[in-house]
């Protein structure tokens, strides 16, 4: 089997030869890269240089002259600008403010006008020159959506709240987008309509010729039909789709939705193939009655592999739930050899966050007392027993624990907790939100620098550094929000981004088994995948239902992605994994919960 990579770069070696180096080349993962210069590897005949490497977003930001700022950042703007219109503390704010952004984001990659969107069309006078360029089936959703707000004696509060924030949002989105410009930042799809505008005005050109490569894409938004289409006709571009006839040429089939269109739109230039649904396979479902039978079933799938010969980069497991990495790696037997993770270590699941809870937590519960303060025994205990403390003096701490427990102490004093000087430092109070992070890092800091001699202290080091650069950066972007926040609403955002990072493995990409989440299969071929998770709800699942403050009817009417679209994607990230392999497994958790439904996906 070849690869849609490895095709790739024996199509344009063929064509090139070694000026290859001179190209620009665009895949949708960093990841493809590896596997691409892999199989250049393999043809070139002595030592060459590589392409240059790029993104979209390096080419809208090169394009647009914006760049992006960071996200906390860019959603104390928004509340800046929205607090004029109503009056909401930022903590209320906050949480949805990101779903806010996002929805600005998206109506801007998809070039959507903004005005004719945030308006209810029964208040229009004249409605057909305002959205002339809406098809009639357009036009109908959007009455009927409206219809349900026409009789405003009637409405209920919910539906008089929606309509009292809707008719701000336009004003707010041009409001912000002005306030964005003037602090030189913007968001992803603020950059992306920049530079879709500058290129349908004829603003730009490139400084020299260009050849650029773009391959593998599928799903593209307004403003990157632009860019390629300035592309085909700026520079020399080569593209390339990695598609199968079997989904392409059926117009039933939603996984082959965005490929049709773009091979139209989009002529390819090179010579890959498109009948590997053809080939023969080997497919089994296999329902598990939990998801630590699923990790154990994959690891025994991967032992018999095993046995058959040496695994490689051609073995794939593939988590469509994130959630599962750590109890599959637990699986994994050591027969299968070496194998690469490429998601990363989540935070979340490391002593090291679990001890900054504690920390905030004791903080949380802290009570003045005269000229000093008291602790929650809980909080304290907890404290004393956590690892990252304890082992700095284990008879010291347990002994006080045992007294702690014994005189059934609900406050400790904080004197009484500082035995030496570590001790005296995280016992010691913190009140404001800043002087909370100063406390934070100062703790964290010298729970680095005291000796211990475990087996895992490398990761320990590792893990509280990041901790303390993720402190860091989010306080950095508070203190240029200028916004007062309360300590509460400051362990929040630290919470949710702590809970969001992950710390990459060390290993070489190209060695071993591939251990990979769903979006990092794109462009990559295997001859045999594990698939974990399997469930409907889980893979494609509905990731869009609740996630936009724009109503399905207008999203659909106006364009913007629906949860079709979605379902779109994921079916193609289904086919076009397996269109190239040989055996593949597909696991799924049968048993019914709260969380589940136990129902196979559908693919």
């Amino acid at each position: 089997m070849q690869s849609f990579l490895q095709e790739v770069a024996a199509d344009l070696y063929r064509r090139y030869g070694e000026d290859v180096s001179s190209l620009h080349i665009l895949f949708p993962t960093r990841r493809a890269r590896h596997f691409f210069i892999d199989a250049l590897s393999h043809l070139a005949e002595r030592p060459m240089w590589q392409p240059r490497w790029l993104t979209i977003d390096d080419l809208m930001q090169e394009v647009s002259g914006l760049h992006s700022g960071e996200r906390i950042r860019l959603i104390a703007e928004l509340y800046k600008v929205y607090s004029a219109c109503h009056d909401e503390p930022f903590d209320k704010f906050y949480f949805w403010g990101e779903m806010l952004l996002n929805d600005f984001d998206t109506i801007d990659k998809y070039r959507v006008d903004a005005d004719a969107l945030f308006r209810n069309i029964y208040e229009l006078k004249e409605l057909e020159s305002d959205v002339s360029y809406l098809t009639a089936e357009q036009l109908e959703v959007i009455r009927q959506f409206w219809a349900n707000f026409t009789d405003g004696a009637t409405l209920s509060e919910e539906k008089r709240r929606f309509l009292a924030i809707w008719k701000t949002l336009g004003p707010i989105y041009r409001r912000f987008r002005e306030r964005l410009s003037s602090l030189g930042i913007a968001y992803n799809g603020m950059v992306q309509r920049a530079a879709a505008d500058r290129i349908a005005e004829g603003a730009f050109a490139f400084p020299e010729p260009r050849r650029y490569v773009v391959a593998g894409f599928n799903a593209l938004s307004e403003c990157e039909k632009q860019l390629f289409r300035f592309l085909s006709t700026a520079a020399e571009t080569d593209f390339y789709w990695d598609y199968d006839s079997y989904y392409k040429d059926r117009p039933e089939q939603e996984a082959g939705m965005f490929v049709r269109e773009n091979v139209v739109q989009f002529p390819p230039r090179g010579d890959v193939s498109h009948d590997n649904m053809e080939r023969p396979k080997e497919l089994t479902a296999v329902a598990a009655v939990s998801n630590a039978v699923q990790c154990k079933h994959a690891a025994a799938i991967l032992r018999e592999l095993a046995a058959r010969g040496p695994l490689d980069k051609r073995t794939a497991v593939v988590l469509t739930d994130e959630n599962l990495l750590l109890p599959l790696l637990y699986a994994l037997p050591p027969e299968i050899g070496k194998v690469n993770v490429t998601m990363g270590y989540p935070l979340r699941a490391s002593l090291a966050y679990t001890f900054v809870e504690r920390l905030v937590e004791l903080q949380a519960h802290r009570r003045t007392k005269g000229a000093g303060c008291t602790f929650y025994h809980a909080d304290a205990v907890g404290i004393l027993a956590h690892p990252y403390v304890a082992d700095s003096d284990a008879r010291e701490t347990r002994a006080m624990q045992d007294e702690i427990v014994r005189e059934r102490r609900i406050s400790v004093d904080a004197a009484w907790l500082g035995r030496n000087d570590l001790l005296r430092m995280i016992f010691s109070p913190a009140a404001a939100w800043r002087e909370l992070s100063d406390w934070l890092l100062r703790v964290v800091a010298a729970v680095a620098r005291t000796p211990y001699e475990g087996d895992d202290r490398r990761q320990r080091v590792e893990f509280l550094a990041v901790i303390s650069e993720e402190i860091s950066k989010l306080r950095n972007s508070l203190d240029e929000c200028d916004i007062e926040l309360t300590t509460e609403v400051y362990t929040s955002l630290l919470r949710r981004h702590l809970q969001t990072v992950r710390i990459p493995y060390e290993g070489e990409p190209l060695e071993g088994v591939q251990v990979m989440g769903i979006l990092e299969t794109r462009n990559l071929d295997f001859e045999n995948v594990v698939l974990l998770s399997m469930n409907d709800d889980n893979f494609p699942g509905n990731h869009m239902a609740q996630a936009s403050f724009v109503p399905y009817n207008l999203r659909a009417a106006y364009g913007l992605p629906t949860p079709e679209h979605h379902e779109g994607v994921y079916a193609y990230y289904f086919y076009r994994l397996v269109q190239r392999a040989r055996r593949v497994w597909m696991l799924y958790c049968s048993h019914a919960d709260d969380k589940s439904t136990g129902e196979p996906s559908r693919y």
